[in-house]
């Protein structure tokens, strides 16, 4: 019969010790502080928010806007999209973090980075 070194505890994330939550991180025992726990950082291409990105809920565009293009857009999670270059123009500066339930991002290689944070 085949063995297997899996213990149950080879997993990613900080400071986490396994599942026992007497030896787990104090994330694990009590809660991430703050509104956002986790950052993925977009920088062109096709970020889907399904699976291991499902839960970003929030956005930060840092850059000048004039750098998207027509089909650089956001989809969200109950449907339809919001082009990038739209957004970015509804915004009152870079800095600005923008509550969105996220689908999909898709932007052409070279438009300005986005942030997308994980909420609690």
């Amino acid at each position: 019969m085949a063995t297997s070194d899996f213990t149950g505890t080879q997993h990613t994330g900080w400071g986490n010790t396994g599942h026992n939550p007497i030896t787990g991180s104090d994330f694990r025992r009590l809660g991430h502080p703050g509104k956002y726990y986790s950052v993925l950082r977009h920088h062109g291409g096709i970020t889907n928010f399904t699976g291991e990105n499902y839960g970003y809920g929030a956005i930060q565009i840092v850059g000048s806007g004039s750098g998207f293009v027509e089909g650089d857009k956001i989809s969200l999670s109950g449907g339809g999209d919001i082009l990038l270059r739209d957004l970015v123009g509804a915004s009152s500066s870079s800095l600005d973090i923008i509550d969105i339930s996220l689908a999909q991002i898709s932007s052409s290689v070279g438009t300005p980075v986005i942030y997308c944070y994980k909420k609690q």
